[in-house]
């Protein structure tokens, strides 16, 4: 750790605050939505528990790397060439498929909010589990395919980055000798052959797969869904159907966290992307730099690891699952208490 300040060593810990948050939460999330009789049947639940999985799947190589690399001096691609193949390929694939699948959902929504007996929207592949296990898996299908290529050309080619001759000593028989070796060091990962390296290229594309469109599906299907939301405000005022109020407003409610899950989505992670796709060496350049960067990637991983956190502040449903979740296990956790207080008492 020679040589960071106080600052390089606060934001060197925060991916592993990031990397627990999300693990516990996402596990929690995807327990509760494909496990439990209130989420299951819900067809945005379903693209939410994949979303989970490829959440915290993204947390384990670039947010890591911003803790190994200053305080080890090492990434995790460059450990083999399994982690330089498999790393780089889970990072993107994992992290292109929660934005896809967060677009799909939102068009998903819409549908269902439009859908009425009779209409062309209930026609459309849409609005039910077995459809969206089926965009979900069409989904990451072809992001696999897309991102294959990492699996089987990146770091096949090593090219000599640079030679350095190195005088060593060592004591023989008494007398000092001094030898000079020649250390070869490689660019021990990205390139596939002498005349292609994966990066920049591929961040390229990423921008594109992970952020852009995403970004433009969400943007428009979220005004869509905003927009229709405001209309079944009216209608609530106006119609008398007590059950019909009802089902409107679980629907708004759904709607709603849906919105603010996309919206973070937007918001956390497209200013990061773009910082390190296109300003990455102005960055470099600078007096701690690398931990500027760090910081805002680390922000932009934030999003991946507060789906829980997002669900319990937007969703009712799912805030009032949990929190009687916890009063029922604390209630089971005093019954045993006191029946083990009362056995005690009988003995």
């Amino acid at each position: 750790m020679t040589g960071l300040t106080l600052f390089d060593i606060i934001v060197s810990y925060l991916p592993l605050i990031i990397i627990v948050i999300g693990v516990i939460g996402n596990t929690s999330c995807f327990y509760i939505f494909r496990f439990t009789k209130e989420f299951k049947q819900i067809s945005s639940m379903v693209f939410l528990s994949f979303v989970a999985l490829t959440d915290t799947a993204s947390l384990f190589v670039w947010n890591l790397n911003h803790y190994i690399q200053p305080n080890f001096n090492t990434r995790i691609e460059f450990l083999s060439d399994f982690s330089c193949k498999f790393s780089i390929f889970l990072q993107y694939f994992s992290l292109q498929a929660t934005g896809n699948l967060l677009s799909i959902m939102c068009v998903d929504r819409f549908i269902t909010i439009m859908s009425t007996p009779g209409s062309i929207y209930s026609r459309l592949p849409f609005s039910t589990v077995k459809s969206s296990y089926i965009w979900s898996l069409i989904i990451l299908t072809i992001l696999f395919l897309l991102n294959s290529h990492i699996l089987i050309f990146n770091g096949n080619f090593k090219p000599v980055k640079n030679r350095v001759n190195i005088t060593t000593s060592e004591l023989v028989n008494g007398s000092l000798i001094s030898r000079i070796e020649t250390q070869v060091n490689y660019d021990v990962c990205y390139w596939y052959n002498p005349d292609f390296r994966l990066y920049p290229l591929w961040d390229n594309v990423n921008l594109g797969v992970y952020i852009f469109f995403p970004f433009g599906v969400m943007l428009i299907f979220n005004m869509l869904l905003i927009t229709k939301t405001l209309m079944q405000n009216s209608s609530v005022k106006s119609t008398k159907n007590k059950e019909q109020i009802k089902a409107m407003i679980k629907k708004r409610r759904l709607t709603i966290s849906i919105l603010s899950i996309t919206f973070a989505f937007i918001i956390m992670t497209t200013p990061v992307t773009i910082m390190t796709g296109f300003f990455f060496f102005y960055f470099y350049n600078l007096p701690s730099g690398l931990s500027y960067l760090s910081l805002a990637d680390s922000l932009g991983f934030l999003f991946h690891a507060s789906l829980f956190i997002n669900c319990f502040v937007t969703n009712i449903k799912f805030r009032n699952y949990v929190l009687n979740s916890l009063m029922c296990g604390k209630s089971k956790k005093q019954d045993n208490v006191n029946e083990s207080k009362t056995n005690t008492k009988h003995n």
